[in-house]
């Protein structure tokens, strides 16, 4: 029996080895989180102007346009990931003025898939590491760490932002071919049906708590609703749109620190890169919008 047992561990150090390894080798390959983090560990009290949200504030807050600011969202960032970044960096933000929380039809029924909540927990620190779970390691995921080991074998570019946290890249010139369509075929995945309710609750509680952060730090939030082609959202069902502007403004009624803005029929098809993100240029003009109504205070 002991030596079966020898044999087997023979056969399976190696492996385990190897896999630490790997985890070593490719938790030091930079990426969009471990420069915000980066960022924010060093400047976070000089910031005057926090962007929050998924990949629409990504791609579509330019924050060398707003005041002292800086854009931490990233793809599929859910209102929860939000709330524990702001969680993290609040106490040190000794400028923070404004919050601003770009939200989509789709924001309350998001919740972190495994691979983001992996990137929170192992580059943002915002999620326990211990005790080992599959958030734990990029290990545990072999099919995006070996994609992610290949971008970093042909010299992509890991980290996909420019310094102030904006995504590169979304330009007129590399816009997909069937860009209107891009975002099309997951609409009806991301409706409000019965099984979305439990996270539709969930992300109203993660609101609240962000905005009495806010409310306790005398800083504004802003809820503002992302641009998207006039015939992607004329597809959407209505439904799914107007709970969201319920739930907005419900949260500008509630709370005194939260304003609701609703851009979702600004701009024209020469703004976007697919039917609900803003290219670069896009982005910049949005932003100089946006910019004209944070200082009048506007709020609908």
């Amino acid at each position: 029996m002991r030596r079966f047992l020898c044999k087997i561990l023979l056969y399976v150090l190696p492996i385990f080895l190897g896999a630490i390894i790997l985890e070593l080798i490719v938790e030091h390959i930079p990426n969009s989180y471990t420069y915000k983090r980066a960022y924010m560990d060093r400047y976070a009290d000089s910031i005057c102007t926090l962007v929050l949200g998924h990949s629409c504030a990504y791609d579509g807050i330019d924050a060398e346009i707003l005041p002292s600011a800086f854009n931490l969202a990233n793809s599929s960032q859910c209102f929860e990931d939000d709330y524990r970044l702001l969680v993290k960096y609040l106490p040190v933000m000794d400028s923070l003025k404004m919050v601003v929380l770009p939200v989509s039809y789709s924001s309350l029924q998001m919740v972190s898939s495994s691979n983001r909540r992996a990137y929170y927990t192992i580059y943002m620190d915002i999620y326990p590491r211990w005790p080992i779970s599959k958030y734990s390691f990029e290990c545990f995921n072999l099919e995006l760490l070996v994609k992610k080991c290949v971008k970093y074998l042909l010299n992509t570019d890991m980290v996909q932002c420019d310094s102030l946290g904006q995504r590169l890249g979304h330009t007129m010139l590399n816009r997909p071919i069937d860009w209107k369509e891009t975002q099309s075929l997951i609409a009806n995945d991301r409706f409000v049906g019965k099984s979305s309710i439990p996270y539709v609750t969930e992300n109203i509680e993660w609101l609240h708590r962000l905005a009495e952060l806010c409310e306790n730090r005398d800083v504004l939030l802003y809820l503002v609703a992302m641009p998207m082609l006039p015939d992607y959202r004329s597809g959407m069902p209505m439904e799914q749109i107007l709970l969201m502007e319920q739930v907005m403004r419900s949260m500008a009624q509630e709370h005194n620190c939260v304003r609701f803005v609703d851009y979702q029929e600004w701009g024209n098809e020469d703004d976007f890169w697919n039917a609900t993100h803003l290219n670069t240029d896009g982005a910049k003009r949005f932003s100089i919008m946006l910019l004209h109504d944070l200082y009048n205070k506007k709020s609908l």
